[in-house]
Formats: structure tokens, sequence, C-alpha cells
């Protein structure tokens, strides 16, 4: 106990314990306990279109006052916001395309979201809260790194040609990839074009994918009589390169592999149409022939017997002979 001399008076007293106890609340934030776990970053890759389904919070435990937030990149926006208890959702609140779900047997709680687009490439944070009892507690927060890449899309055609031109160009167009990085080659009858006039560009689309335009110069003399020129793209989404063709007449016009494909049907078809005819022909008299046969070796009573069907011939000549005055 201190001496009467140091001790303040009750009235001091108070007024400083009043001071310390506002200092103590205005440095102290919201009444938010932080036991924070930290997950390792999830790499997650998808192709566009698909749907991603990525762990979001694990080892969950509690049972009751729960919520599991979903933002990306550390923004403040939630896409997605959920609560619950004992096992049950109480409330749902999620931006189009994106969900949470609980798996009770794992008790992990998934990232869904469906048709992803490349615009969606980047790193989300979920976060899962203890609510009831307060203050509100961090559980644990972890972090979902995912990339979306996208399939190129590849047609070549022809760009311009005239019969007066000297010279033809060949466009091979590689769009709506990602990431930007693409090769792309020409070969003229399966020989690789090295020394040919080429202008190649890279655009970046508004989507957030990339689009490729070669556009290849082929002079008069450069090509004979049904050439092919073939445009090969690789790319890292593809499991094998992709290869379109186009075939140069010495009229500068274009033929499609879809069109070429088509002139072997013809003749097949036709063939098949005469195989059948001549197949029903066969069978055909080959049942008179059996009939006959059967008609001379007799049938059995139980069998329906008919007289012998006469000739064309026989029946025009019947007809003559049973109407004398008749002209035909």
């Amino acid at each position: 106990m201190l001496p009467r001399e140091l001790q303040l008076p009750r009235r001091e007293t108070k007024l400083l314990v009043l001071l310390m106890f506002i200092f103590l609340l205005c440095h102290s934030g919201p009444m938010i306990q932080t036991t924070s776990i930290a997950l390792n970053s999830k790499m997650v890759s998808a192709l566009q279109g698909e749907t991603v389904k990525a762990v979001c919070a694990q080892n969950i435990n509690e049972t009751e006052g729960l919520a599991i937030t979903l933002r990306r990149n550390g923004s403040s926006a939630e896409l997605c916001y959920i609560q619950f208890g004992n096992y049950t959702f109480w409330s749902i609140n999620c931006t189009d395309l994106m969900n949470l779900k609980y798996n009770k047997p794992t008790k992990e709680v998934y990232a869904v979201m469906e048709r992803v687009s490349v615009k969606q490439s980047g790193v989300y944070s979920c976060t899962l809260d203890k609510t009831l009892p307060p203050p509100v507690r961090m559980l644990s927060q972890s972090h979902i790194s995912l990339t979306v890449s996208a399939l190129p899309v590849v047609e070549v055609f022809l760009a311009s040609s005239s019969p007066t031109d000297k010279e033809t160009t060949l466009t091979c167009r590689a769009w709506d990839f990602y990431p930007g990085d693409i090769q792309l080659s020409w070969s003229k009858d399966s020989q690789l074009l090295t020394n040919s006039t080429r202008n190649d560009s890279l655009f970046h689309n508004s989507n957030g994918s990339y689009s490729y335009i070669s556009n290849l110069v082929v002079s008069k003399h450069d090509w004979n009589e049904f050439a092919q020129f073939f445009c090969q793209v690789n790319h890292s989404t593809l499991k094998m390169p992709v290869v379109k063709n186009l075939t140069l007449t010495q009229s500068g016009k274009a033929v499609s592999v879809s069109n070429l494909h088509w002139i072997p049907v013809i003749p097949l078809g036709v063939l098949a149409i005469l195989a059948a005819i001549i197949v029903a022909k066969s069978m055909k008299l080959r049942f008179k022939s059996t009939s006959q046969s059967s008609a001379e070796r007799g049938l059995p009573e139980t069998a329906e017997t008919h007289p012998p069907q006469e000739s064309q011939s026989d029946t025009i000549y019947s007809l003559l002979t049973h109407y004398p005055e008749s002209t035909l």
C-alpha cells in the first residue's frame, strides 16, 4: 500500500481509470479475435467453359455459427457469403455462376465456379469465421490461384485473288486463345515455307484472350494445278497441332478440304445403288426358278396350287383373241 502522501484523491483516481478505459477502447479496434491458420495456396488450371471445383475450407469441426466468405484478389467485394451451423446452410448470397458447397463426410467446403472464362483468372481468398458466440473469430483462410486457358479456333481462307492478279494472299487466323504464346507456320505440299512473304499480327481481345492473323503472299508461278498450302498452329492447350489446308488452282480459286472429301462419296453412293439393284434382280430370278422347280416336282396337299403365270406376250395375245372386234 502506498504512503498517504503518494495516494491520489478518490476523485482523481476515478478520472484516471476512465481515461485509461477510453484509451484502450479507441485503440482496440473491432471486437474480432483472429486466430488465422493460413493454408497453402492452391494452383488450379482449367479450360474456358469448364466448371472449377476447389477446396475453400477444410477440417471444419465446429457445428454452430460459422460463416465463409469468398473474395477475389483481396477485394472487399464478396463473391459468395454463406452462414451455416449443424451442417445446414442458414443463408446463401452468391453472384452468378458462383457457389459454395459443403461436404459433410470430408468436413470440407468447396468453391464452385461454373463456365469459367479467361477473365476469371486470378487469386481468390476464402475465409472461415466463427460468428457465434461473439466476438467473431477467424478460424482459417486459404487462397485459390486460378488460371483459365482457352483453345485456339483456327481457319484458313483465300483473302484476295483475281485472274489478273500476279499474286494471291492466303490468311490463317487463330482466335480466342490464352495464353498469348502461339506458333504458326506455313507449308506447301508438305514443304515448310521459310522465305515466303508473310505479315503476322497478334491482338489482345477485350475478353482477355488473344487473336493471331498470318497473311501469306503467294505469286502466280509459286503454285501449280491443285497445289496444297497448309497452316499449322501449335498452342500449349493443344494435345497436338491443328493443321488446316487450302488447295489453289491455276485460275486462282481455292478449294477447301471439306469440299474435297465429298468427291469420292458420289461414286460410292452410285455403286451402292447399282449393287442393291443387282442383288434384288438375282434374288427375284432365284425365287422364280425355285417356284418352277417346285411345280414340276409337285406340291404337298396342304399347299395351295396356282396355275402357272403367263408371260407378257401371252397375256396380250389372249386379250386380242377375246375381243376380236376391238381395235388397238
